[in-house]
């Protein structure tokens, strides 16, 4: 099971973060921020220190009851997962969140690397993934209705329909949503 996901970018700000998990305690604004600080320290200093020569850092940090998994691209942006320790296929996963992350937020000509992650899509698309890996449901006729083994998902009912396009200059011009100026 996946319990949640952070993205800091290379100067250790946290960019996004999401819990998907009821049974996890709530941190507040600032324990977020001073988690993805934490360890964007921990994981320089350990690529200093590693007896390995070229080491990136933490890879993986394991307790009892979760791992936090990190990925690290070439810019220095770290992605961490949060997740059952028994939880298969974690490398398949976090190239798929890089990948969700890559087409709505690299791609989008509005976002800045460095600056938090607003962005619809790129959250239902990241809901998505997520709940096809904890084991529910995904129906493949629309790609944003994600729900329960019964197939239903209230809370992405209500929400108005979003292109399954990654945001582009051409996919907003075309909307007929203009670009909000």
């Amino acid at each position: 099971m996946i319990f949640s996901i952070y993205i800091i970018n290379k100067a250790g700000g946290l960019v996004y973060n999401k819990d998907y998990s009821e049974g996890l305690s709530k941190l507040t604004s600032n324990e977020y921020l001073v988690l993805a600080g934490t360890f964007h320290g921990v994981h320089a200093i350990t690529s200093k220190i590693s007896p390995v020569p070229g080491s990136s850092g933490i890879e993986m940090l394991e307790t009892d009851t979760f791992r936090i998994h990190c990925f690290q691209t070439l810019t220095g942006t770290k992605f961490l997962l949060m997740a059952d320790p028994q939880q298969p296929s974690i490398d398949l996963i976090m190239k798929k969140i890089y990948e969700t992350y890559s087409d709505y937020t690299v791609k989008n000509p509005f976002q800045n690397p460095e600056m938090p992650i607003r962005s619809e899509q790129f959250d239902v698309h990241l809901l998505k993934l997520v709940k096809s890996y904890n084991g529910l449901v995904v129906n493949n006729s629309n790609p944003y209705n994600v729900g329960n083994s019964a197939g239903t998902n209230a809370s992405l009912q209500s929400q108005p329909h979003v292109s399954p396009l990654p945001p582009t200059l051409p996919n907003i011009a075309s909307s007929g949503q203009g670009l909000g100026f």
